[in-house]
């Protein structure tokens, strides 16, 4: 991998000196964020707010002589105006006292013995090369599984602190299970690991679990939340979008283990790719989720460069770790991000079609046709690849020469005797229009029901003149719900051919001659061309008749003559014969072609029947077919100059600028005018430190409950330096050394001993490290919302499996959405699974999100770091929302079921939640719950038959329901166990 040689080659002495044992002073790790924090904000990157035109970020102007002193003066501290200033007690005193910051002793010990040791400068650690560190070595040889655990255990040696020993095997496997699918392991899994507790076992139980396609939709979450999804727009009335496609194509590449460059590539510029297929175009609604303000009276063009600013910081926070915003209207203050390169960054996302105008109802351009169901997508291109490949065959030269040559005669004396008949060619006569009266439903639908003009058997008093029915407009019908029928005569002279142009509202059929040649059965409002149909009129009178069916409202038809051509020939063929030889295009010549192998050949008849049968089943599935807004590249002659924005005002653009990347950053290797592509393959290109150093930080988090940078959304100036640095660089190495393979990244992390150890200890190792930063233990973690209802609902048994599809409506207060959106839009709750499918398929109204999960941040924003709560919210929700009752009352059913006595029972269901059986004392405590709770059933005290009617699914019926209820309430109680809300 070429492109990918630069990170593994750069030295790692850099990383290491940031990272230096505490009593050596690191520039990186001990001057530059105090600097940062307290000086930056004046004399920083932002040129506007610079003060006493004086750079402390800049080497050159920290060591410049200024009237005859130099801020800072290596090896002296005393002669440093650094020094003299942050220390001074008058008003010269740095920081500014209204700036309500100050610099502790301690740290000015430390800027001292930076000076005395030279002021040595280095970049900020997370913007150097990136290095791949030798492990280091460590005395405890036995503790390590593998090179992770060398790093951790090697931080955790110089500070003479021990790691936890390894958790049980149940609170292991709960805790692999959850974190890698999101679902807690069944009893039979739990069963099958206690009897085998082997670390070759626990490997296996990974790879089930990495292979199980649960995965993709537990890996999905924190994706969905850094993409902003959601079903709606968001803002005033918030209108529903179909973004749910992308969310199902993040679930399979997530499962399929698309490695992280392709999927950076895909999207990011899917749409770009050679030849690319639909489902990367899709890829690319990930830069189409955001909100969109389709309000009246909104500034299309203010709306279109809102959403650009929103696509350029996600990608900024997502692959880089940057806090770009700060840059929109200013250059940053901290970070080295001057306002021109955020505007060059943007303009690699100005450059698509979207206007910004009107209301998305899932529509705004650009956009898509999407099949949504990746069989029906497959089956769709096999059907258009055999259907070319008969179509081929159709129209090839005929293996025959007497069969062609007998072709070209037919031609030629046809195209004569229609060129003779058309000197005497008259146009077919119409005669007026006569409507019947109106016929309402006897029974049945009205397309359906045969009323009497189509039977014959009606009256000449039924009908009418309708004079102001004319040929080219639309005739307009009364409001109601009825059927009414137009006749007509057409004479003709000889036999030909005529094709007409119609349009209804609603429903309509037709009849030549008593043949029914159209039939639809649609609900539209009437316009011109909505259908297409040929008659063979024979010569002399014929009959035309239609019936329109209007289903409500204002009625309407529409009927005008498109072609009427000569001889007992379908209209395409006396086109063909009628165009002069040489201006004949393949249009002509198949049509020709077909119409004489029709009569001539008996293989291209049936050629031409599994033809129409394969156009038939190609548009039965594109007819089911959605519109998914997706990316797209304006083309060179009408790409937008991209200008410096004064303040962030779409109104006051400034300077014109191209698209680029970050100064700071390794440069962008690509032509003139660099597109999407050109930047997601520069962000994976190995060249860029920053990539794969957020990467396998944010997989970090997702095991460890935060990075080994905490801010993961920052990995500038202002963030936190990594807990194990050297760790950091050797993951970030590895992962792009392994082709940025995600699952292997994952599988090294949960099979170290690092993550393996038990999450409880002492209260003095608490106490010294409450953060888990030295990572000596496990870090234990309240599950976020969404994984306790999948928990709860896994539980309950009746986990509806489904992968996929439409946005499911679950229980929720049917009020919440009216008082959000002003009582116009209403919560219509699902039924039957739609109620038990995982969390990750809930409807997302992007102003209000779904109720019963009270911990997951708003869509309005791109979001990567996971904040845990302690909101009263958490306890009513688990406790008493409809679903957590619900799915307590199957996981009792399945509890009564395992049949033994009441000890039994209560053992099963608690070893479901834990993975462990229950200590006496605890199984004590349970069975005298149960007790008292089926007493105060029994007694009235509490109403059992309320309690069992909770929720939509019934109880089952061969249960006592005083032994259901009282259950019910022991699963609830475990349910909400410290041990089972929590990742053991």
């Amino acid at each position: 991998m070429p492109g990918r040689r630069s990170l593994l080659a750069a030295p790692a002495a850099a990383i290491v000196a940031a990272f230096a044992p505490a009593q050596e002073v690191s520039f990186a790790r001990d001057v530059l964020p105090i600097l940062a924090d307290r000086c930056f904000q004046c004399h920083g990157p932002d040129e506007k707010a610079r003060e006493a035109q004086l750079r402390l970020d800049v080497r050159e102007d920290l060591l410049r002589p200024r009237d005859g002193y130099a801020i800072v003066t290596p090896n002296e501290p005393d002669r440093s105006e650094l020094i003299a200033r942050i220390t001074a007690t008058d008003d010269d005193v740095m920081p500014p006292r209204h700036t309500n910051l100050a610099v502790s002793d301690a740290e000015v010990d430390v800027l001292r013995r930076w000076i005395t040791a030279g002021a040595e400068w280095s970049t900020h650690w997370a913007f150097e090369p990136s290095a791949q560190p030798p492990l280091p070595e460590v005395r405890g040889r036995a503790w390590p599984l593998n090179s992770v655990d060398r790093f951790v255990l090697a931080r955790l040696e110089a500070t003479a602190t021990a790691p936890n020993p390894a958790a049980s095997p149940a609170a292991l496997l709960r805790r692999v299970h959850l974190d890698l699918t999101g679902l807690p392991p069944t009893p039979a899994q739990a069963a099958a690991f206690r009897d085998d507790p082997s670390d070759a076992r626990y490997q296996r139980v990974v790879d089930e679990l990495l292979a199980s396609p649960r995965y993709g939709e537990r890996m999905a979450w924190p994706w969905l939340e850094s993409a902003r999804y959601a079903d709606t727009d968001g803002f005033q009335n918030d209108p529903t979008r179909t973004a749910w496609p992308w969310r199902d194509w993040l679930v399979r590449a997530l499962n399929d283990n698309l490695p992280f460059d392709q999927f950076t590539a895909q999207v990011l510029a899917g749409d770009l790719l050679p030849e690319a297929t639909d489902e990367q175009r899709l890829a690319t609604g990930f830069l189409r989720n955001n909100a969109h303000n389709g309000e009246g009276g909104r500034i299309a063009e203010e709306t279109r460069v809102e959403n650009v600013f929103d696509r350029a910081e996600t990608v900024g926070t997502v692959w880089l770790g940057m806090t770009f915003e700060c840059a929109r209207c200013h250059d940053h203050k901290y970070d080295p991000i001057p306002q021109r390169d955020y505007y060059r960054f943007f303009s690699f996302f100005n450059q698509t079609s979207e206007t910004g105008g009107g209301r998305s109802g899932g529509r705004l351009a650009p956009s898509m046709r999407l099949v949504a169901d990746p069989a029906d997508r497959a089956k769709l291109r096999d059907k258009k690849s055999e259907l070319m490949l008969v179509h081929r065959l159709m129209f090839r030269p005929a293996s025959d020469p007497d069969l062609d040559a007998r072709e070209r005669a037919w031609i030629t004396t046809a195209s004569a005797r229609l060129r003779a008949d058309a000197a005497t060619f008259t146009p077919a006569e119409r005669g007026p229009w006569r409507q019947s009266r109106s016929f309402s439903k006897l029974n049945g639908p009205m397309f359906a029901q045969e009323f009497a003009p189509e039977r014959g058997d009606d009256d000449e008093a039924s009908w009418r003149p309708a004079p102001d029915f004319v040929d080219g407009a639309v005739y307009g019908l009364p409001d109601g719900a009825y059927t009414t029928y137009f006749a007509r005569e057409v004479t003709a002279a000889s036999p030909r051919r005529m094709t007409l142009s119609l349009g209804s509202d609603d429903a309509i059929k037709l009849w030549c001659n008593g043949e029914l040649l159209l039939a639809n059965d649609v609900r539209r409002g009437a316009k011109p061309d909505q259908e297409r149909v040929e008659l063979a009129l024979r010569s002399g009178r014929n009959d035309l008749l239609i019936k329109v069916v209007n289903t409500g409202g204002l009625g309407g038809a529409y009927f005008r003559v498109v072609d009427e051509t000569l001889g007992d020939l379908p209209a395409d063929v006396a086109r063909a014969l009628a165009t002069e030889p040489f201006q004949r295009q393949d249009e002509h010549r198949r049509a020709l072609r077909a119409h004489f192998r029709r009569e001539h050949q008996p293989a291209f008849a049936l050629r031409e029947q599994l033809y129409d049968r394969l156009q038939r089943e190609i548009a039965a599935i594109e007819g089911a077919s959605l519109n998914v807004s997706v990316m797209d590249e304006l083309p060179a002659e009408k790409r937008r100059t991209t200008r410096i924005l004064a303040r962030g005002d779409y109104q006051t653009p400034g300077a014109a600028v191209t698209a680029g990347t970050p100064a700071f950053l390794p440069p962008l290797k690509a032509g003139e005018a660099p597109s999407r592509l050109d930047l997601a393959r520069w962000l994976t290109s190995g060249d860029n430190p920053l990539v794969a150093r957020v990467a396998v930080n944010r997989a970090w988090q997702t095991f460890f409950g935060r990075g080994l940078v905490s801010t993961s959304e920052n990995f500038g100036r202002q963030g936190e330096a990594p807990s194990h640095p050297l760790l950091l660089e050797w993951l970030a190495g590895r992962f792009v050394q392994s082709g940025w393979d995600l699952k292997a990244l994952h599988r090294l992390i949960v099979t170290s001993a690092t993550y393996r150890q038990a999450s409880g200890g002492a209260a003095r190792r608490f106490a010294a490290d409450p953060d888990n930063r030295m990572l000596a233990r496990s870090p234990r973690r309240r599950m976020p919302a969404w994984m306790l209802r999948d928990q709860a609902l896994a539980l309950s048994g009746g986990l509806a499996p489904q992968l996929g599809g439409p946005p499911v409506r679950p229980y929720q207060p049917a009020g919440v959405w009216d008082e959000a959106t002003f009582g116009f839009i209403k919560y219509s709750r699902g039924t039957g699974d739609e109620l038990r499918r995982r969390s990750l398929y809930t409807f997302w109204r992007r102003i209000v999100g779904p109720t019963m999960l009270f911990d997951t941040p708003a869509r309005q924003q791109c979001v990567v770091r996971h904040a845990t709560t302690n909101t009263p919210l958490h306890a009513l929700t688990t406790l008493n929302e409809t679903g957590f009752v619900e799915a307590a009352r199957g996981f009792a059913t399945r509890a009564l079921g395992e049949g033994g006595g009441l000890d039994d029972q209560i053992s099963w269901l608690f070893r479901a939640a834990t993975a462990r059986a229950p200590e006496p004392a605890e199984l004590q405590v349970l069975t005298r719950r149960f007790a008292a709770a089926r007493s105060r059933f029994i007694d009235g005290e509490l109403d059992r038959r309320a309690f069992l009617q909770i929720g939509a699914a019934r109880p089952a019926p061969h249960v006592d329901a005083d032994d259901l209820a009282a259950m019910t309430v022991i699963a609830s109680l475990v349910l909400n166990l410290d041990e089972v809300l929590c990742l053991p």
